[in-house]
């Protein structure tokens, strides 16, 4: 056929027909050949052997920045009174509150004015601080009673009265003659960026910078508060644009917040280099808490997240952070929204409608803090496997976490304890599925090998203790 084509044809045709089959063919060749480096990067990916320097004792690790949770306003009403009982073994430092103004009622038109119903907020916020977490609110979204047309995504018929709904939020929860609460982070909006939250942007008319520059002007105003902070952007993601044209504004900004879906854990880490080195010219801002508002291994619905591997996620995530990382990360979230019995949702609990279960994720914090003490020199970290060494009360921990993006990398990965004084030391391993074993080891020299298996999704502390 092809030397029919040929010898009957004219060149222009076949340059054509050529041209065609080329447009048609390329996108096939180039998602083949895409696919073939990705599986050939993974196959390549680095081995972990990790090695512990014993004696090398680095800065004291802080376990409180994970211990954080969001909620969104999947109910209109106090959707964390049904797991206040669960809230405790989460000990929450900081606990996120979204649609405070659209699903609670708070700003209603009382003639030429505005009123203000707390009521249900109020239930909110109570059950957050009787689990002995500071609230972190979201200013989200325009309250319908001055948005224009009654959108809350929209901006205010006046601006003003903007600036007034947050000086009176702020009076009331941190005003020392109301709530009396110290220490609340005021959030300004969340995921302005993003369609569904209003397609904010840091310029022209519909400008995130207007919206924030009120919120200030109502903060400024506040009477007789507690210390509290303000910030954002709370964008889907880390954004140099949106971070330089707040910092250039020169207005208030006590926190620079965003959010991060993303299953790289090294994503995470990049991010804290690249925000550190944005606000170097601005001194004012440098040491300025960071928070990531939210985050998670996926913003849509996943299964995955009432499975193991969400939890070696959040782990994976930490030991990216454990050092020089941000004020806060905010597990979103705490509870699942009501209809999700597919097992779909983000929380860490379960709704009630399904039965109020604790998913694996629930369990990873207090796992981790098993690591509370001083971090300990730890090196050989692969492609998959990672973690980080510390040293309390006389007992050496390794917490290691094999996190595959893709859920299926296995691998017996080597551990070395060096620099070890010779005697009889017990060694422990625990899984965080909950098999735990110890034994007896006797060290001769200065150190100690020994090879963990991980499969995929794994979480494990060693534990060694001199005897």
């Amino acid at each position: 056929m092809s030397n029919i084509l040929t010898s009957n044809t004219k060149p222009t045709v076949i340059k054509f027909i050529s041209l065609v089959a080329l447009l048609i063919f390329m996108p096939i060749l180039l998602y083949g050949t895409n696919e073939i480096i990705v599986l050939l990067t993974r196959a390549s990916g680095t081995r972990a052997s990790i090695v512990i320097n014993t004696k090398l004792q680095l800065e004291q690790i802080n376990t409180d920045f994970y211990h954080a949770f969001a909620q969104g306003g999947a109910e209109p009403s106090n959707m964390l009174a049904s797991v206040s009982s669960l809230l405790p073994q989460l000990r929450p430092k900081i606990i996120r509150v979204d649609h405070v103004f659209d699903a609670y009622g708070v700003v209603n038109k009382q003639g030429e004015g505005l009123a203000y119903s707390w009521d249900k907020l109020d239930s909110v916020i109570d059950t957050i601080t009787a689990s002995g977490a500071k609230p972190m609110i979201a200013l989200s979204y325009m309250p319908p009673a001055i948005a224009k047309d009654g959108i809350v995504i929209n901006q205010p018929n006046n601006w003003n009265d903007w600036a007034q709904v947050v000086q009176r939020l702020i009076e009331h929860y941190s005003g020392k003659s109301e709530k009396n609460i110290s220490g609340i982070y005021y959030e300004v909006w969340n995921e302005p960026d993003l369609a569904q939250f209003g397609s904010w942007r840091y310029w022209g008319g519909k400008n995130y910078l207007t919206l924030y520059q009120f919120a200030a002007n109502g903060a400024q105003k506040a009477q007789n508060v507690n210390n509290f902070y303000l910030g954002g952007p709370a964008t889907t993601g880390l954004y140099k644009e949106w971070v330089l044209a707040l910092m250039k504004s020169g207005m208030r900004i006590n926190f620079l917040s965003w959010h991060t879906y993303e299953r790289n854990p090294l994503k995470y880490s990049s991010d804290q280099q690249n925000v550190i080195s944005w606000l170097l010219p601005y001194p004012n801002y440098t040491l300025i808490p960071k928070i990531i508002s939210e985050f998670g291994f996926t913003g849509d619905h996943s299964t995955s997240y009432g499975t193991a591997y969400a939890a070696a996620h959040v782990a994976a995530v930490v030991r990216q952070l454990v050092s020089g990382g941000p004020s806060y990360i905010v597990s979103f979230q705490l509870k699942d929204g009501p209809n999700q019995q597919s097992g779909d949702g983000w929380g860490v609990i379960t709704h009630e409608d399904n039965g109020l279960k604790q998913k694996p994720r629930y369990y990873i914090y207090s796992f981790l803090d098993s690591m509370a003490g001083k971090r300990v020199s730890l090196s050989g970290e692969g492609t998959w496997v990672t973690g980080f060494a510390s040293i309390r009360d006389n007992t050496l921990r390794v917490m290691l976490v094999n996190f595959d993006p893709n859920g299926s990398h296995s691998e017996t990965v080597p551990v070395t304890f060096g620099s070890l004084d010779p005697g009889s030391y017990k060694f422990r391993q625990r899984y965080f599925s909950g098999q735990d074993t110890t034994i007896t080891e006797t060290v001769s020299g200065d150190i100690l090998t020994k090879k963990i298996n991980m499969p995929a999704s794994t979480i494990i502390i060693l534990e060694l203790t001199r005897q």
